[in-house]
């Protein structure tokens, strides 16, 4: 009996035990085992533990093969979906990675039909009495363009999305890299599901004329990235910080597949800061086919802006995006031009020399 107690205790103290050390497993790291493929821009692929797939991140190393590849076109509409670190060599073939530079929007006024057409086509469809742009833009009526630097701020632009999309009007924002984060992603969505223009500003608002070589790029590329990670493409067009450019700052546009974009009307609102003065630097000099520089990161701005759309819209005003008054005056802007207006006979392109 001693015997048969004696095993029973012990079995008892085995059983505890265990019990004990499997409660504490379940609180302890597990080893996984598995390892995570991630790849590199270049094309490079490897397999890291679970545990280093957040520190890899931080070296250029992505677990997302959607992060590393980029869709580029050709005049043709032909495309690719290469490495982010081939575009160069793409580029040098003739691709471009902004879509918007091939393929232009059209109607037919006759039976209301729109489609999104080759620009090498344009001429062709025209001749058969189609119309460029949508429905939304008549080529024939005046037309601005509303632009917006330094956003998005949550607390302004959505206020200004919603005056946008209470008037049918559209916007162009050229947006800084660095305040296009997963914070502000539904705002970004939002301007692009409102047909506005998504447009850089460059990456952290440096001169860049005082920049050279990877410093340069890497404000339009880091720009670029951020942007197709929420809304799956780069920007249309961009806009250099203080209107500073070069014969380097036009090639790395065109390399990017954008026109760059300045203004004709400086509202001055980021001096001001004052409804009034905004809305009247405005009213009385707009024309057609201006482009006006707003900043959206000033409640004032906002609210000028808010003022300004139904009484322009009085005058006759299609409030577009910068896209499309492109696409409706001259059948759209070349990447690495720099414009500053569209106005009626007077298209101002300049080159480096004449700024």
């Amino acid at each position: 009996m001693r015997k048969i107690w004696g095993c029973i205790i012990i079995l008892a103290f085995l059983l505890i035990t265990l019990g004990m050390r499997s409660v504490i497993n379940v609180d302890e790291p597990q080893e996984d085992g598995g390892a995570v493929t991630m790849y590199s821009e270049d094309g490079r692929t490897e397999q890291f533990a679970q545990d280093e797939v957040e520190a890899q991140k931080t070296v250029g190393w992505y677990d997302n093969i959607n992060d590393v590849l980029t869709t580029m076109w050709k005049d043709d509409g032909s495309s690719v979906v290469v490495f982010k670190a081939s575009t160069k060599d793409y580029e040098d073939k003739g691709y471009t990675s902004n879509y918007s530079s091939i393929f232009t929007k059209i109607s037919n006024p006759d039976t209301g039909e729109e489609k999104e057409v080759l620009k090498s086509e344009v001429k062709s469809y025209l001749d058969s009495g189609w119309k460029r742009g949508t429905g939304d833009v008549d080529p024939d009526q005046p037309m601005i363009a509303l632009t917006f630097d330094d956003g998005p701020n949550p607390d302004t632009t959505g206020k200004l999305l919603d005056a946008l999309e209470e008037n049918n009007a559209r916007a162009t924002f050229f947006m800084l890299g660095d305040h296009i984060n997963s914070g502000k992603a539904d705002i970004i969505k939002r301007m692009k599901d409102l047909g506005c223009d998504l447009g850089s500003h460059t990456y952290a608002h440096k001169q860049l004329t005082k920049l050279t070589g990877s410093a340069l790029s890497d404000e339009f590329t880091k720009t670029d990235d951020n942007l197709k990670e929420i809304v799956g493409e780069g920007a249309c067009c961009v806009r250099p910080p203080y209107g500073a450019y070069n014969d380097a700052i036009r090639e790395e546009a065109k390399k990017c597949g954008q026109p760059i974009i300045l203004w004709s009307i400086d509202t001055l609102d980021w001096k001001t800061k004052n409804v009034d003065s905004i809305y009247s630097e405005v009213i009385d000099k707009v024309v057609d086919g201006d482009i006006l520089l707003f900043h959206d990161i000033y409640e004032t701005s906002v609210d000028a802006v808010i003022k300004l759309i139904p009484k322009l819209q009085e005058k006759g005003f299609q409030l577009v995006t910068v896209s499309e008054m492109g696409e409706a005056k001259i059948g759209g802007f070349e990447p690495g031009q720099v414009y500053t207006d569209l106005r009626s006979g007077t298209v101002k392109k300049l080159t480096a020399s004449e700024q």
